[in-house]
């Protein structure tokens, strides 16, 4: 049967409709951004060469570099993306043990960085302030600027208090992104106070107390002293953020020259039983105090922390009476 005209003018136009809305959704598809990863370039794109970094403890609060990954769209590179995650005491509601924040955070050839939200589960009140951080902060920064960004306060101007807890973890693990991608980050810190090659021996005529429980001594390749370590550690009270929870023991590694002068502190992470993050960050801003310093200043160094320990007064407790016991084994 031969079609008339009208009728194949309608099939050439729905032909016609057919194509251009396949052709739409194919575009839709390819080059509008859709998930997290196409909003750190704002293009579609595709993560090749998936690497693992780092592995979360099963329980217990982290802030981890979980992996890394290279952002391509077709053939063109646009720059390496890390996935970071940080687990806290901070939940949206009563209905979660747990806060959780997943980021991507892109750093592209020229060395800016750009951070999508993939999971936020923090305080209501926070929320919408810790969005708003990432937006202003972390869209094109150079790399270098990261460490600078000042202090942020994300709660709600009607909550009453302040937040900036999770800020601070935000751009605490952000900055490890950059250090692991420019090789800045220090896997061995005992190195960097004394030295490459040196030799840590245990002192065996050491006898631990209560809290002071172990001395190490330092020398180089050519078996000369360069100083020692001791090794103080305690049980105490500590707030998560929601709640204060007791019994968990925190672990410090003070590290002296020859003319016992603290050179620095160490506070190992798998050996540190309160809240990570931010608050860990405080401790250790805390302790740095006594670098330089000897025994017998060490009272005085302590004395006006000031902010620093700001949100951790019952880890900070603790932390006084290990540095307290440590500088009567010295002195």
């Amino acid at each position: 049967m031969k079609m008339n005209k009208q009728n194949l003018w309608l099939l050439i136009n729905t032909l016609i409709i057919l194509v251009v809305t396949a052709g739409f959704l194919v575009l839709n598809g390819t080059s509008i951004p859709r998930e997290p990863k196409d909003f750190l370039f704002g293009k579609v794109i595709e993560l090749r060469n998936e690497e693992d970094i780092e592995t979360a403890p099963v329980s217990g609060g982290y802030a981890i570099v979980d992996f890394k990954a290279e952002a391509y769209q077709g053939k063109t590179f646009l720059g390496t993306v890390y996935n970071v995650k940080i687990k806290n005491g901070y939940t949206y509601s009563d209905a979660y043990d747990f806060g959780m924040i997943e980021l991507l955070v892109a750093i592209d050839p020229a060395g800016n960085v750009f951070v999508q939200v993939v999971e936020l589960n923090q305080s209501d009140w926070t929320v919408r302030g810790i969005q708003a951080y990432i937006s202003e902060k972390y869209q094109g920064i150079a790399y270098e600027s990261v460490k600078s960004i000042p202090a942020y306060d994300a709660a709600d101007i009607t909550a009453g208090v302040t937040a900036t807890d999770s800020t601070a973890a935000i751009q605490a693990i952000i900055q490890k992104a950059i250090d692991i991608h420019y090789d800045m980050l220090i896997t061995d810190p005992i190195a960097t106070m004394y030295g490459t090659g040196y030799v840590i021996t245990n002192d065996d005529t050491f006898v631990p107390t209560a809290f002071v429980t172990k001395r190490e001594i330092v020398k180089n390749a050519s078996n000369v002293d360069l100083g020692y370590i001791y090794t103080v550690s305690g049980v105490g009270d500590y707030d998560n953020g929601q709640e204060i929870v007791s019994g968990h023991r925190i672990t410090l590694q003070v590290a002296f020259d020859v003319d016992d002068v603290v050179l620095g502190i160490l506070i190992p992470e798998e050996l540190y039983g309160h809240t990570k993050g931010n608050r860990l960050t405080k401790i250790q801003n805390y302790v740095n105090l006594l670098v330089g310093a000897t025994a017998s200043e060490f009272s005085a160094r302590l004395a006006n922390p000031g902010s620093i320990t700001s949100g951790v007064t019952y880890t900070k407790d603790l932390v006084d009476i290990l540095i307290e016991a440590l500088a009567e084994e010295v002195n």
